[in-house]
């Protein structure tokens, strides 16, 4: 059943999504299964495979990034080159500079938040709840944390 038109995937339920041992794994997988489009970040394969590699091993990360790819094979995933992006993450992260105790808000997040805005969803692949206090560009109230706000 997809019922989620496009969601955009973060780093931390994509980790949980390849660590079946995670208790929240079926979670994500059942999220992930209502999406009928997931676009992932470079930026978000980055951190997730320098998580996999270093928590679980090598393996396990060239076995996610071989997933990522037949999915984007397919055209279920997409990742989208950041270039066209930049400015907008720019944009987010200096209007969040302050947040977070004024930690502010980094690259991946503020890429996930352009994205979300270029593909026209509010809906976040994510456990992350930061993203709470972060608003959508595309004027939505909020973003819908999956799978969270299922």
């Amino acid at each position: 059943m997809t019922d989620i038109p496009v969601m955009i995937g973060d780093t931390n339920a994509l980790y949980r999504l390849f660590t079946p041992k995670d208790p929240r794994h079926s979670a994500h997988r059942e999220a992930l299964a209502r999406a009928g489009h997931l676009v992932v970040s470079p930026m978000v394969l980055s951190e997730l495979d320098y998580l996999l590699t270093a928590r679980i091993g090598a393996h396990a990360a060239m076995n996610a990034l071989d997933f990522i790819a037949a999915q984007t094979e397919a055209r279920r995933f997409e990742i989208p080159d950041a270039a066209p992006h930049l400015r907008s993450t720019m944009a987010v992260m200096r209007g969040y500079a302050d947040a977070d105790g004024g930690a502010g808000v980094g690259l991946t997040d503020a890429m996930n938040v352009a994205l979300a805005a270029a593909f026209r969803t509010a809906d976040l692949f994510t456990t992350d709840s930061h993203f709470r206090m972060m608003r959508p560009l595309t004027g939505e109230p909020a973003f819908r944390l999956l799978p969270d706000d299922l």
